[in-house]
Protein backbone atom coordinates (compact mmCIF):
# COMPACT_ATOMS: atom_id res chain seq x y z
CA UNK A 1 0.00 0.00 0.00
CA UNK A 2 1.27 3.44 -0.88
CA UNK A 3 1.09 5.72 2.12
CA UNK A 4 1.12 9.47 1.97
CA UNK A 5 3.05 11.08 4.79
CA UNK A 6 1.38 14.33 5.60
CA UNK A 7 3.61 16.00 8.13
CA UNK A 8 6.22 15.29 10.78
CA UNK A 9 5.51 17.47 13.75
CA UNK A 10 8.24 18.48 16.17
CA UNK A 11 6.49 17.57 19.40
CA UNK A 12 3.50 15.88 20.95
CA UNK A 13 1.12 18.14 22.79
CA UNK A 14 1.50 17.66 26.52
CA UNK A 15 3.37 14.69 27.92
CA UNK A 16 2.92 10.98 28.47
CA UNK A 17 3.57 9.63 31.96
CA UNK A 18 6.89 11.13 33.11
CA UNK A 19 8.43 11.62 29.68
CA UNK A 20 7.70 13.68 26.60
CA UNK A 21 7.82 12.83 22.91
CA UNK A 22 10.56 14.17 20.68
CA UNK A 23 8.66 13.88 17.40
CA UNK A 24 5.56 12.27 15.96
CA UNK A 25 4.86 11.24 12.37
CA UNK A 26 1.30 11.23 11.07
CA UNK A 27 0.44 8.97 8.14
CA UNK A 28 -2.80 8.98 6.16
CA UNK A 29 -3.50 6.05 3.87
CA UNK A 30 -6.55 4.45 2.37
CA UNK A 31 -8.05 2.08 -0.11
CA UNK A 32 -11.22 1.69 -2.12
CA UNK A 33 -12.64 -1.50 -3.57
CA UNK A 34 -15.37 -2.06 -6.14
CA UNK A 35 -16.84 -5.51 -6.07
CA UNK A 36 -19.55 -7.83 -7.32
CA UNK A 37 -20.94 -10.90 -5.59
CA UNK A 38 -23.27 -13.48 -7.09
CA UNK A 39 -25.01 -16.08 -4.93
CA UNK A 40 -27.01 -19.21 -5.61
CA UNK A 41 -28.66 -21.14 -2.76
CA UNK A 42 -31.19 -23.94 -2.35
CA UNK A 43 -32.93 -22.04 0.49
CA UNK A 44 -35.12 -18.95 0.64
CA UNK A 45 -32.19 -16.79 1.71
CA UNK A 46 -28.65 -16.12 0.57
CA UNK A 47 -29.42 -16.01 -3.15
CA UNK A 48 -28.81 -12.36 -4.02
CA UNK A 49 -26.52 -10.63 -6.50
CA UNK A 50 -25.13 -7.16 -6.06
CA UNK A 51 -22.43 -4.56 -6.52
CA UNK A 52 -20.69 -2.97 -3.54
CA UNK A 53 -18.19 -0.25 -2.72
CA UNK A 54 -15.83 -0.62 0.24
CA UNK A 55 -13.75 2.41 1.24
CA UNK A 56 -11.34 2.71 4.15
CA UNK A 57 -9.15 5.43 5.61
CA UNK A 58 -6.22 4.65 7.90
CA UNK A 59 -4.77 7.19 10.31
CA UNK A 60 -1.50 6.29 12.01
CA UNK A 61 0.61 8.26 14.47
CA UNK A 62 3.99 7.21 15.85
CA UNK A 63 6.57 8.94 17.99
CA UNK A 64 9.47 8.34 20.35
CA UNK A 65 9.78 9.32 23.99
CA UNK A 66 12.87 10.72 25.68
CA UNK A 67 13.55 7.37 27.34
CA UNK A 68 13.68 5.55 23.98
CA UNK A 69 10.18 4.06 24.11
CA UNK A 70 7.97 4.25 21.03
CA UNK A 71 4.27 5.17 21.11
CA UNK A 72 1.90 4.45 18.24
CA UNK A 73 -1.81 4.78 17.53
CA UNK A 74 -3.84 3.61 14.55
CA UNK A 75 -7.45 4.09 13.49
CA UNK A 76 -9.32 2.40 10.63
CA UNK A 77 -12.47 4.05 9.26
CA UNK A 78 -14.21 1.28 7.31
CA UNK A 79 -17.27 2.00 5.17
CA UNK A 80 -17.89 -1.57 4.00
CA UNK A 81 -21.41 -1.75 5.48
CA UNK A 82 -22.41 1.68 4.16
CA UNK A 83 -21.75 3.42 7.46
CA UNK A 84 -18.60 4.08 9.48
CA UNK A 85 -19.83 1.92 12.34
CA UNK A 86 -16.95 -0.51 12.88
CA UNK A 87 -14.02 1.80 13.45
CA UNK A 88 -11.03 -0.21 14.65
CA UNK A 89 -8.38 1.42 16.82
CA UNK A 90 -5.22 0.26 18.58
CA UNK A 91 -2.70 2.01 20.78
CA UNK A 92 0.69 0.60 21.71
CA UNK A 93 3.76 1.44 23.78
CA UNK A 94 6.93 -0.40 22.73
CA UNK A 95 9.35 -0.49 25.65
CA UNK A 96 12.46 -1.79 23.93
CA UNK A 97 13.78 -4.91 25.65
CA UNK A 98 10.77 -4.92 28.01
CA UNK A 99 8.29 -5.73 25.26
CA UNK A 100 5.10 -4.02 24.09
CA UNK A 101 1.77 -3.11 25.70
CA UNK A 102 -1.23 -2.65 23.41
CA UNK A 103 -4.91 -1.81 23.84
CA UNK A 104 -7.35 -3.16 21.24
CA UNK A 105 -10.66 -1.48 20.42
CA UNK A 106 -12.53 -3.63 17.88
CA UNK A 107 -9.94 -5.97 16.41
CA UNK A 108 -6.19 -6.07 16.61
CA UNK A 109 -5.68 -8.60 19.40
CA UNK A 110 -2.98 -11.27 19.12
CA UNK A 111 -5.63 -13.97 19.63
CA UNK A 112 -7.94 -12.76 16.87
CA UNK A 113 -4.92 -12.47 14.55
CA UNK A 114 -4.57 -16.28 14.48
CA UNK A 115 -8.26 -17.23 14.11
CA UNK A 116 -7.50 -18.42 10.55
CA UNK A 117 -3.97 -18.11 9.16
CA UNK A 118 -4.37 -20.35 6.11
CA UNK A 119 -2.80 -18.96 2.89
CA UNK A 120 -5.38 -17.37 0.58
CA UNK A 121 -5.41 -15.07 -2.45
CA UNK A 122 -8.76 -13.53 -1.38
CA UNK A 123 -11.16 -14.47 1.42
CA UNK A 124 -11.32 -17.53 3.67
CA UNK A 125 -13.15 -20.52 2.23
CA UNK A 126 -16.18 -19.54 4.34
CA UNK A 127 -15.54 -15.80 4.33
CA UNK A 128 -17.63 -14.49 1.44
CA UNK A 129 -21.05 -15.01 3.00
CA UNK A 130 -22.96 -16.69 5.82
CA UNK A 131 -24.86 -19.89 5.06
CA UNK A 132 -28.42 -19.44 6.33
CA UNK A 133 -30.84 -22.11 7.50
CA UNK A 134 -33.68 -21.12 5.16
CA UNK A 135 -35.30 -18.79 7.68
CA UNK A 136 -32.78 -15.98 7.54
CA UNK A 137 -30.62 -17.03 10.47
CA UNK A 138 -26.94 -17.80 10.22
CA UNK A 139 -26.51 -21.10 12.09
CA UNK A 140 -22.77 -21.52 12.04
CA UNK A 141 -20.06 -22.34 9.54
CA UNK A 142 -17.53 -19.66 10.50
CA UNK A 143 -14.36 -21.59 11.27
CA UNK A 144 -12.56 -18.48 12.53
CA UNK A 145 -14.28 -18.26 15.90
CA UNK A 146 -11.09 -18.33 17.98
CA UNK A 147 -10.26 -15.01 19.63
CA UNK A 148 -13.64 -13.40 19.01
CA UNK A 149 -14.64 -13.30 22.70
CA UNK A 150 -11.68 -11.12 23.78
CA UNK A 151 -11.18 -9.08 20.62
CA UNK A 152 -12.58 -5.74 21.76
CA UNK A 153 -11.73 -3.66 24.79
CA UNK A 154 -8.68 -5.79 25.65
CA UNK A 155 -5.13 -5.06 26.76
CA UNK A 156 -2.22 -7.30 25.81
CA UNK A 157 1.48 -7.67 26.50
CA UNK A 158 3.87 -9.02 23.85
CA UNK A 159 7.27 -10.18 25.02
CA UNK A 160 10.40 -9.29 23.04
CA UNK A 161 11.10 -11.77 20.26
CA UNK A 162 13.53 -14.53 21.18
CA UNK A 163 15.85 -15.78 18.45
CA UNK A 164 17.57 -19.13 18.77
CA UNK A 165 18.76 -21.87 16.39
CA UNK A 166 17.31 -20.09 13.37
CA UNK A 167 13.90 -19.68 14.99
CA UNK A 168 12.08 -16.55 16.16
CA UNK A 169 9.74 -17.06 19.12
CA UNK A 170 7.02 -14.54 20.03
CA UNK A 171 4.43 -14.74 22.81
CA UNK A 172 1.53 -12.58 23.96
CA UNK A 173 -0.85 -12.51 26.90
CA UNK A 174 -4.00 -10.42 27.10
CA UNK A 175 -7.01 -9.63 29.27
CA UNK A 176 -10.51 -8.42 28.41
CA UNK A 177 -12.61 -7.44 31.45
CA UNK A 178 -15.76 -7.41 29.27
CA UNK A 179 -15.36 -10.54 27.19
CA UNK A 180 -18.18 -11.37 24.77
CA UNK A 181 -19.14 -7.68 24.77
CA UNK A 182 -18.52 -5.19 21.96
CA UNK A 183 -16.26 -2.16 22.11
CA UNK A 184 -16.35 -0.11 25.30
CA UNK A 185 -16.57 3.66 25.06
CA UNK A 186 -14.17 5.66 27.21
CA UNK A 187 -15.21 5.34 30.85
CA UNK A 188 -17.99 2.85 30.13
CA UNK A 189 -18.90 0.23 32.73
CA UNK A 190 -17.97 -3.39 32.21
CA UNK A 191 -20.93 -5.62 31.39
CA UNK A 192 -19.46 -9.00 30.53
CA UNK A 193 -17.22 -11.74 31.86
CA UNK A 194 -13.48 -11.65 32.39
CA UNK A 195 -11.49 -13.16 29.52
CA UNK A 196 -7.81 -14.05 29.07
CA UNK A 197 -5.86 -15.11 25.99
CA UNK A 198 -2.39 -16.52 25.38
CA UNK A 199 -0.60 -16.94 22.04
CA UNK A 200 2.72 -18.46 21.00
CA UNK A 201 4.38 -18.47 17.57
CA UNK A 202 7.63 -20.09 16.41
CA UNK A 203 8.87 -19.11 12.94
CA UNK A 204 11.94 -20.91 11.56
CA UNK A 205 14.23 -19.66 8.81
CA UNK A 206 13.49 -22.85 6.87
CA UNK A 207 9.98 -21.53 6.15
CA UNK A 208 8.20 -23.56 8.84
CA UNK A 209 5.91 -21.71 11.26
CA UNK A 210 3.90 -23.23 14.09
CA UNK A 211 1.61 -21.49 16.54
CA UNK A 212 -1.01 -21.99 19.20
CA UNK A 213 -3.52 -19.99 21.20
CA UNK A 214 -5.67 -20.39 24.31
CA UNK A 215 -8.66 -18.21 25.21
CA UNK A 216 -10.53 -18.48 28.54
CA UNK A 217 -13.68 -16.69 29.71
CA UNK A 218 -14.85 -16.83 33.34
CA UNK A 219 -18.61 -16.92 33.77
CA UNK A 220 -18.51 -14.43 36.74
CA UNK A 221 -22.23 -14.88 37.20
CA UNK A 222 -22.96 -11.97 34.85
CA UNK A 223 -24.77 -14.18 32.36
CA UNK A 224 -27.42 -16.47 33.83
CA UNK A 225 -27.63 -20.18 33.32
CA UNK A 226 -29.94 -21.17 30.48
CA UNK A 227 -32.66 -23.66 31.30
CA UNK A 228 -31.30 -27.19 31.51
CA UNK A 229 -27.66 -26.13 31.26
CA UNK A 230 -24.87 -26.03 33.80
CA UNK A 231 -23.11 -22.68 34.19
CA UNK A 232 -19.45 -23.04 33.29
CA UNK A 233 -16.52 -21.14 31.90
CA UNK A 234 -15.53 -20.99 28.23
CA UNK A 235 -12.31 -22.33 26.74
CA UNK A 236 -11.12 -22.05 23.14
CA UNK A 237 -7.92 -23.44 21.65
CA UNK A 238 -6.29 -23.33 18.22
CA UNK A 239 -3.10 -24.82 16.76
CA UNK A 240 -1.64 -24.39 13.29
CA UNK A 241 1.35 -25.13 11.11
CA UNK A 242 2.44 -23.41 7.89
CA UNK A 243 5.32 -24.09 5.54
CA UNK A 244 6.57 -21.88 2.72
CA UNK A 245 9.07 -23.17 0.18
CA UNK A 246 9.71 -21.03 -2.84
CA UNK A 247 6.46 -19.83 -4.40
CA UNK A 248 4.30 -22.45 -2.63
CA UNK A 249 2.74 -22.07 0.84
CA UNK A 250 0.68 -24.71 2.65
CA UNK A 251 -1.06 -24.66 6.00
CA UNK A 252 -3.26 -26.67 8.36
CA UNK A 253 -5.16 -25.53 11.47
CA UNK A 254 -7.57 -26.93 14.06
CA UNK A 255 -9.72 -25.04 16.59
CA UNK A 256 -12.14 -26.03 19.34
CA UNK A 257 -14.43 -24.11 21.67
CA UNK A 258 -16.04 -25.36 24.88
CA UNK A 259 -18.70 -22.65 24.98
CA UNK A 260 -19.77 -20.52 27.93
CA UNK A 261 -22.88 -21.43 29.95
CA UNK A 262 -23.21 -24.90 28.46
CA UNK A 263 -24.14 -23.63 25.01
CA UNK A 264 -23.27 -25.56 21.83
CA UNK A 265 -19.55 -26.27 21.36
CA UNK A 266 -17.65 -25.76 18.08
CA UNK A 267 -14.91 -27.59 16.23
CA UNK A 268 -13.11 -26.43 13.07
CA UNK A 269 -10.58 -27.97 10.70
CA UNK A 270 -8.88 -25.85 8.02
CA UNK A 271 -6.26 -26.32 5.35
CA UNK A 272 -5.08 -24.28 2.40
CA UNK A 273 -2.35 -23.82 -0.16
CA UNK A 274 -1.26 -20.90 -2.33
CA UNK A 275 1.10 -20.44 -5.25
CA UNK A 276 2.59 -17.02 -5.96
CA UNK A 277 4.54 -16.09 -9.06
CA UNK A 278 5.42 -12.43 -9.33
CA UNK A 279 2.23 -10.38 -9.14
CA UNK A 280 -0.11 -13.38 -9.49
CA UNK A 281 -1.32 -15.58 -6.62
CA UNK A 282 -3.64 -18.60 -6.78
CA UNK A 283 -5.03 -20.43 -3.74
CA UNK A 284 -7.33 -23.26 -2.73
CA UNK A 285 -8.69 -23.99 0.74
CA UNK A 286 -11.20 -26.11 2.62
CA UNK A 287 -12.80 -25.85 6.06
CA UNK A 288 -15.07 -28.07 8.14
CA UNK A 289 -16.98 -26.54 11.02
CA UNK A 290 -18.98 -28.71 13.42
CA UNK A 291 -21.64 -27.26 15.72
CA UNK A 292 -22.13 -29.85 18.44
CA UNK A 293 -25.60 -31.10 19.22
CA UNK A 294 -27.39 -29.62 22.22
CA UNK A 295 -30.65 -30.82 23.76
CA UNK A 296 -33.14 -31.21 20.88
CA UNK A 297 -30.80 -29.58 18.34
CA UNK A 298 -28.87 -32.07 16.23
CA UNK A 299 -25.18 -31.74 15.36
CA UNK A 300 -24.55 -29.67 12.21
CA UNK A 301 -21.54 -29.90 9.91
CA UNK A 302 -20.64 -27.13 7.46
CA UNK A 303 -18.12 -27.87 4.71
CA UNK A 304 -16.66 -25.03 2.63
CA UNK A 305 -14.14 -24.88 -0.19
CA UNK A 306 -12.87 -22.00 -2.30
CA UNK A 307 -10.49 -21.28 -5.16
CA UNK A 308 -9.17 -17.75 -5.53
CA UNK A 309 -6.82 -15.71 -7.70
CA UNK A 310 -5.32 -12.24 -7.36
CA UNK A 311 -3.26 -10.00 -9.63
CA UNK A 312 -1.51 -6.80 -8.54
CA UNK A 313 -0.50 -3.91 -10.80
CA UNK A 314 1.11 -1.26 -8.64
CA UNK A 315 -1.59 0.18 -6.40
CA UNK A 316 -4.38 -1.78 -8.10
CA UNK A 317 -5.31 -5.37 -7.19
CA UNK A 318 -7.84 -7.59 -8.95
CA UNK A 319 -9.21 -10.57 -7.02
CA UNK A 320 -11.75 -13.28 -7.79
CA UNK A 321 -13.06 -16.22 -5.79
CA UNK A 322 -15.46 -19.11 -6.27
CA UNK A 323 -16.69 -20.70 -3.04
CA UNK A 324 -19.15 -23.40 -2.08
CA UNK A 325 -20.69 -24.17 1.31
CA UNK A 326 -22.85 -27.12 2.31
CA UNK A 327 -24.43 -27.86 5.68
CA UNK A 328 -25.73 -31.25 6.77
CA UNK A 329 -27.73 -32.04 9.90
CA UNK A 330 -27.15 -35.28 11.77
CA UNK A 331 -30.00 -37.77 11.35
CA UNK A 332 -31.51 -36.05 8.31
CA UNK A 333 -31.04 -36.32 4.57
CA UNK A 334 -30.04 -33.63 2.12
CA UNK A 335 -28.15 -30.45 2.86
CA UNK A 336 -28.34 -26.66 2.68
CA UNK A 337 -25.99 -25.21 0.07
CA UNK A 338 -24.65 -21.80 -0.94
CA UNK A 339 -22.49 -21.08 -3.99
CA UNK A 340 -20.82 -17.69 -4.36
CA UNK A 341 -18.70 -15.91 -6.93
CA UNK A 342 -16.92 -12.71 -5.98
CA UNK A 343 -14.87 -10.22 -7.98
CA UNK A 344 -13.11 -7.22 -6.43
CA UNK A 345 -10.98 -4.43 -7.84
CA UNK A 346 -9.20 -2.43 -5.13
CA UNK A 347 -7.00 0.66 -5.21
CA UNK A 348 -4.54 1.73 -2.51
CA UNK A 349 -3.67 5.39 -2.06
Amino acid sequence: MNKLKLVGLSALAGSLAMTSANAVDYVLAGDAAMGYTGESANTSTGNGDGFALDTSLYFDAAGSLDNGWDVSFSMDFDNESGTVSATSTQGAITMGSMGKIQINQIGGSAANAIDDVMPSAYEEAYGMGGLADGTGGNVGGDAGFFGSSTNSGSIQYTAPALETAGATITASIGMDPSANVGANSFGAASGGETGMFYTLKVAHESGLEIGAGLEEVDTNGNIGTAAGREAKDEESVTVYAKYAFGPLSVGIQESYQDTLDGAADYEANMWGLAYTAGDVSVSYGETETITKGLAATAERTTDADAIAISYSMGSMTIQAQKSEQARSVAGTGGSTTLDETGIKVSFAF
